[in-house]
């Protein structure tokens, strides 16, 4: 094994057994950067457990993850990425899995807009609206077990993405149909894990009165459990794999919001669940995923979708985002301090202390104030029927001032920032320190960048896991090695090395170099002519 935690040699081997037959092994693992994510060898975690309700089992949430499908290109440096985008009708990038997980060199576009300026500005925001890397089955295998997905229908009845009013993720890149055959894919890849897609902010391309309006359609239970939590099969005339027949089906109508009606055709169409909030609330792990299971409709895995089934498909959680109280990246400081214009949490070593402590107390409410209803402020919800999971926003959140300050001062992104400043290595820090009472749904950007060890952290969490506190070899938390987190601004150990050496050979010479200096200096003038055959050389 990598890493042995504390326990004796004879219990971690039995441990170990544990491990690799009830265990989620990511594949590849293959790289060193992956491998030292997770605090089990060759990449392997615990299943979870079943019996946890679903509010207390803990997920890391990829943010926006949708973003991940807007491509980008290579480009020598920031400004060639401005020029790109002036002059660029598309958006590009390729995406490239380093050794710290993703390729930062990218620049962004969005939708042909039709002007130049619109073009140019759609890139602009860009650069602060693309919150992920690669698809949803690599972010998936970075980590994430919840997606944060933002929908939008056009008027051709196509639903793509969009991230607020920043950017709209081109349907050339990514529709939901494309998304959730590359998730059933990872599920079926990986079918003891339990995915859950999270909608809210859906919109329209027609504006809000097309979300407005209701239609009055046959709800079938293809896709959606009965009132006794089963699921059943429409399309089998005789008994399926449930044991159940047509005639046992149950068939309605109801009425439903325009979006939903259209949100649910393209679940019944891709095989996937997809519920109302209440359906969660109130239930264990396992419950769910008898509600997830894809084998009931053919495939392999555990995946659902969920949201309120309100006009705009809203979250089914408490998001914790407090307006009087979000932490950016950058920010302008007050005038009366004149040692620094600005305060950004790339500054390391000045400033940026002060956002990551800042951002480290909001996500901290967010998880230990008193329980409390109030959308405004943090803290986990009191009423857990309504709201069945809580949120921890462990990011960067985005300002027009922010944006501003990044682009014009900092020549970052959103992604740079979020590796500039180490943000998502701290958050992994502070869970395995165990300062959060509890945590639900934690919201990372960037899951390419150490989403792996807030996984291991989160599901080798003391209950998380089949490893029990009833098993004789039972170890968890901070009995487990911390991990090895990517930290992509620092040189590997053999660089620092090579670098202490050089430096130090430099030092040593010049100081040699200075001795015999001033000792010859300490001799007084000498006379270095030498005689050779009766001459003065």
């Amino acid at each position: 094994p990598r890493r042995r935690p504390r326990i004796g040699w004879l219990s971690f081997m039995f441990l170990s057994i544990i491990i690799y037959t009830q265990a989620f092994h990511r594949a590849p693992c293959k790289k060193i950067a992956v491998k030292y994510q997770f605090q089990f060898s060759e990449c392997y975690a615990p299943n979870i457990n079943q019996d946890l309700y679903l509010n207390e089992a803990s997920f890391v949430m990829a943010h926006d993850a949708a973003t991940g499908y807007i491509h980008s290109k290579n480009k020598n440096n920031y400004e060639n990425s401005i020029n790109a985008i002036a002059n660029s009708g598309g958006y590009v990038e390729s995406w490239e899995d380093n050794d710290d997980g993703m390729n930062y060199n990218n620049y962004y576009d969005g939708q042909d807009q039709g002007s130049t300026w619109n073009k140019v500005s759609t890139g602009l925001l860009a650069l602060y609206g693309k919150t992920q890397v690669g698809s949803v089955y690599q972010q998936l295998n970075d980590g994430a077990r919840a997606l944060d997905l933002r929908p939008k229908i056009y008027n051709n009845g196509t639903i793509g993405f969009h991230h607020g009013s920043l950017i709209n993720i081109p349907l050339t890149s990514i529709t939901l149909g494309g998304l959730l055959e590359d998730a059933k894919q990872w599920c079926n890849d990986n079918p003891k894990e339990l995915v859950i897609l999270f909608h809210h902010e859906l919109t329209h391309e027609a504006g809000y009165n097309a979300l407005s309006s209701e239609v009055y359609t046959e709800i079938d239970d293809f896709y959606v459990a009965d009132d006794d939590g089963v699921s059943t099969n429409d399309d089998e005339e005789s008994s399926n794999d449930n044991g159940y027949n047509d005639d046992e089906q149950k068939s309605s109508y109801s009425y439903y919001y325009s979006g939903i009606a259209k949100l649910k055709q393209v679940y019944r169409d891709h095989d996937v669940p997809y519920y109302p909030c209440d359906m969660l609330s109130g239930i264990t792990v396992g419950e769910a995923m008898g509600l997830a299971d894809l084998s009931k409709l053919g495939g392999k895995g555990y995946l659902l979708a969920v949201d309120r089934h309100d006009m705009y498909a809203s979250f089914c959680g408490k998001a914790n985002w407090a307006s009087d109280e979000l932490v950016t990246c950058h920010s302008k400081n007050d005038e009366r301090d004149e040692t620094s214009q600005y305060q950004m949490c790339t500054d390391r070593k000045n400033t940026g202390m002060n956002k990551l402590s800042a951002l480290q107390e909001y996500v901290l409410a967010s998880a230990n104030n008193d329980a409390t209803d109030n959308a405004y402020e943090l803290g986990p919800p009191a009423d857990e029927s309504y709201y069945p999971f809580n949120q921890i926003q462990g990011f960067w959140q985005v300002d027009s001032t922010s944006v501003t300050i990044g682009v014009t001062h900092a020549a970052s992104t959103l992604l740079d920032d979020n590796r500039r400043s180490n943000v998502n290595a701290e958050m992994v820090q502070l869970a395995y320190d165990k300062k959060f009472t509890k945590i639900n749904l934690f919201a990372m950007d960037n899951v390419a960048l150490n989403g792996n060890a807030m996984f291991s952290v989160l599901r080798n969490g003391c209950g998380q896991s089949v490893i029990t506190e009833d098993d004789e070899y039972f170890v968890c938390g901070k009995n487990l090695v911390m991990p090895h987190m990517n930290v992509s601004q620092r040189l590997p150990l053999f660089w620092n090395i090579i670098l202490i050496v050089v430096y130090s050979s430099l030092f040593i010479m010049v100081s040699v170099m200075l001795i015999q200096a001033f000792g010859l200096r300490d001799h007084g003038p000498q006379d270095h002519r030498v005689e050779c055959n009766g001459v003065l050389i």
